[in-house]
């Protein structure tokens, strides 16, 4: 069936003077009966998941929740002093998750996702589809997004223990395992170890669980908008409003002051 451009069509869910339908299932059973995480993953992939599966989620959206004073809360924080709405300030901190912060997770699962079928279909070797990987970051003379970390240089403390909990789960998969082969690589290339970090935890994993790499960069922003919700709230009740950049942190370095001359 084609889409129309006067009518709107939808495979996710619909709903009627009796009930609301979530993938086929009526919403009013689901309640109580299975998790956020559990639901979200039927609604992104059309089916509930494995139990592993959810418990993973569940804990990959704990590890994301909060990050303190980083882009995102400032953002929100900001709006928030200034009298908007609570929903207008989560929104602009969502929308603060770009492609340099918050966008590491997609970067990394779409060059995942693109090289696993390659390597299932035996084009390319785990270390082959790695090396290129590698390479696509670096001819743009970019870092490959999803290693290293500037507080964690040893390694973030977040990615095994949640690849503790995928593996207890049957969840970590071949997309996994490219990112591992991915990290061996930049190590032979680097000389120097670059850890997984868990944005690069949230692509592989996320694949892993059967998402659309377009859908990874919601693992970040899902959970943290609710701790941006209380992000703005402590704003509004902690601080004076106005939030704002104080003059001495400000430098002004266009034309001098000049007198005006006119005819």
């Amino acid at each position: 069936m084609s889409a129309t451009r006067d009518q709107w069509r939808t495979a996710i869910a619909y709903g009627d003077k009796d009930s609301v339908v979530l993938r086929g299932y009526d919403l009013q059973e689901l309640v109580g009966q299975v998790s956020f995480a559990e639901a979200w993953l039927l609604l992104a992939t059309g089916e509930l998941p494995p139990p592993g599966h959810a418990k993973l989620l569940d804990a990959m959206m704990v590890s994301v929740l909060d990050h303190g004073i980083v882009p995102s809360s400032v953002v929100t924080r900001y709006l928030a002093s200034s009298g908007s709405p609570i929903q207008a300030a989560v929104a602009g901190g969502v929308m603060a998750f770009g492609d340099t912060y918050g966008g590491a997770c997609e970067q990394l699962g779409e060059q995942l996702a693109a090289h696993v079928p390659e390597v299932r279909a035996g084009r390319e070797t785990e270390p082959q589809a790695a090396e290129a990987i590698v390479k696509h970051f670096f001819a743009t003379g970019r870092k490959v997004p999803g290693y290293g970390h500037a507080l964690h240089p040893e390694g973030d403390p977040r990615v095994p223990h949640l690849y503790r909990i995928a593996d207890a789960n049957g969840v970590t998969g071949d997309f996994s395992r490219l990112a591992f082969e991915v990290q061996a690589e930049l190590h032979r290339q680097k000389k120097r170890k670059l850890p997984m970090n868990q944005d690069g935890a949230l692509g592989a994993l996320g694949l892993d669980m059967g998402l659309d790499w377009r859908l990874l960069r919601a693992l970040a922003f899902v959970p943290r908008s609710a701790g941006l919700a209380v992000h703005a709230l402590e704003e509004m009740t902690r601080e004076a409003g106005w939030r704002h950049v104080p003059d001495e942190e400000i430098t002004y370095d266009g034309t001098p002051r000049r007198p005006l001359k006119r005819g």
